[in-house]
């Protein structure tokens, strides 16, 4: 380890992990300190402030990490705290980003997916310490500054995040890359620039013309912005000279339209699922409730078919549920695979059968055929998983094709891949919808899709799962003429 080298402390109360962590940042010349639980790392911290960041489960016993995050933070404003935990949910994201947190890193993590966010937040405390000592030794005037420093120039037009800058006179006089990114008529500008022309967003300006007026003193406002396609959170602060007095104002914008776009999909789910979930258990209750009340009078097979419809419904609820803990599996990568030898041909048909009787209820002929050498074509697959693929495609074609239509599935040769598609007459999508097939919960909605159950999550499924067999899927589908969907998949010999 260098001399002078930046120190970093590891919380984490699992040992393997602590020592991972170690290992990866020392090989990168970072001097690294490592605590079990937060009492022991708040013990470190008191003995030296000489700590530049921070990695912090947030699942430890005792004091976890958001509260361990805070008390960090009360002690030391300049530390960079990272989140590790393989536990990551945006209420969790959200609320240690409140507290100082810096980034999340969610378990298992690869030493790049560690040592990136490390490298970046570090590099930006360096930037907001510098920037500090620059508002105690410059000039008054912002636009002096801007063209005094160069160097500081170039390494806040790197910054991920928008920077803007304005004068005591309200004229923008720096912003770098990012900034012009997010705000066309921002980089368009030729500074310095009124505030108003040179952001074209009016809110946004008379938010930052705000930080202007401030009394003097240090101060940060905040506030959740949209500008056209993006939104953005605002941080603006005046910048003080050495007497104290207002000498400009700087705006930090960062992106979070995926965060945003997340939060609305949060929402979306949780009402879709609240609504199929409701669905169904009403149902179930109604039945049962016949069934037990004896209101009806007696008569088993009336009784009979109610309870099988139950047990329909129930059945209709586990795949739901089996279908959510499918995708958080797949995402924080604990979703396995054991890959066999398999003829695909029997695959299909296993999948198939279980779709025929909802197909006859609805009169839809359901055929199965392979083309020639292709009913003995093997490929590399899990038994389970490739069958949960084409029995999912199979099961939307008959939801989504009208009583008498058709459902064709089809294995065939191509090449070196056996290509397996499935294909109705069904009311098929329109193009912005066939762009969004396998996007997470989305469902398209129409008179015609609003009583088919489901979650969205189906074609997701399937897409990761042929992803994980080394295959690909492709779609073809017009509106009112059906949707053909094509799995390919390696042969083996």
């Amino acid at each position: 380890m260098s001399d002078g080298a930046e120190r970093i402390l590891v919380v984490d109360d699992e040992p393997g992990m602590r020592e991972g962590c170690r290992k990866i940042l020392s090989s990168e010349g970072y001097g690294v300190d490592t605590a079990e639980d937060g009492p022991t790392a708040l013990d470190i911290l008191r003995q030296s402030r000489d700590f530049a960041g921070a990695l912090v489960d947030l699942k430890m016993p005792g004091m976890d990490g958001l509260e361990l995050i805070r008390r960090i933070r009360q002690r030391d404003e300049d530390i960079v705290l990272f989140v590790i935990t393989a536990y990551a949910t945006i209420g969790t994201a959200v609320e240690a980003t409140k507290l100082g947190a810096y980034d999340y890193i969610p378990k298992p993590f690869t030493p790049d997916e560690l040592l990136v966010p490390v490298r970046n937040g570090l590099e930006r405390r360096s930037l907001r310490l510098e920037a500090r000592r620059l508002q105690e030794e410059r000039e008054r005037r912002m636009l002096e500054l801007a063209f005094e420093r160069s160097k500081s120039y170039t390494i806040i037009n790197c910054m991920a995040d928008g920077v803007l800058v304005m004068n005591r006179d309200g004229q923008l006089v720096l912003r770098n890359a990012a900034a012009s990114r997010m705000l066309p008529r921002c980089g368009e500008a030729v500074l310095p620039a009124p505030l108003d022309d040179a952001l074209a967003c009016p809110e946004l300006a008379s938010f930052v013309r705000k930080a202007l007026g401030a009394p003097a003193g240090p101060s940060i406002a905040s506030v959740q912005l949209s500008h056209g396609a993006g939104t953005f959170m605002v941080n603006a602060s005046p910048v003080l000279d050495r007497d104290g007095q207002v000498s400009g104002a700087v705006a930090v914008l960062r992106d979070i339209t995926a965060l945003k776009e997340l939060e609305d999909a949060k929402s979306m789910f949780v009402s879709m699922v609240a609504h199929e979930v409701k669905r169904p258990l009403a149902a179930i209750e109604g039945y049962l409730n016949l069934v037990l009340s004896g209101a009806a009078g007696p008569d088993p097979e009336r009784d009979r078919r109610m309870l099988e419809r139950s047990l329909l419904r129930a059945r209709g609820l586990r795949t739901m549920l089996s279908e959510l803990m499918d995708v958080v599996a797949m995402q924080t990568g604990r979703f396995t695979l054991e890959r066999t030898p398999l003829r695909i041909a029997d695959a299909v048909v296993e999948a198939t059968e279980p779709c025929r009787e909802p197909a006859e209820e609805k009169g839809i002929n359901l055929s199965v055929e392979s083309d020639g050498k292709a009913a003995h074509a093997r490929v590399l697959a899990d038994r389970e998983a490739i069958r949960s693929v084409f029995a999912n495609l199979v099961d939307n074609a008959i939801k989504y094709t009208d009583e008498g239509g058709l459902v064709e599935v089809r294995v065939a040769e191509a090449g070196d891949y056996v290509t397996v598609s499935v294909r109705d007459n069904g009311i098929g999508m329109r193009p912005e919808e066939l762009s969004r097939a396998f996007d997470e919960f989305f469902r398209a909605t129409n008179a015609r899709t609003a009583d088919v159950p489901g979650t969205g999550l189906g074609l997701t499924i399937v897409r990761s799962l042929v992803d994980m067999h080394e295959g690909k899927i492709d779609v073809e589908s017009a509106l009112g003429q059906g949707s053909t969907f094509t799995v390919s998949l390696p042969k083996v010999s």
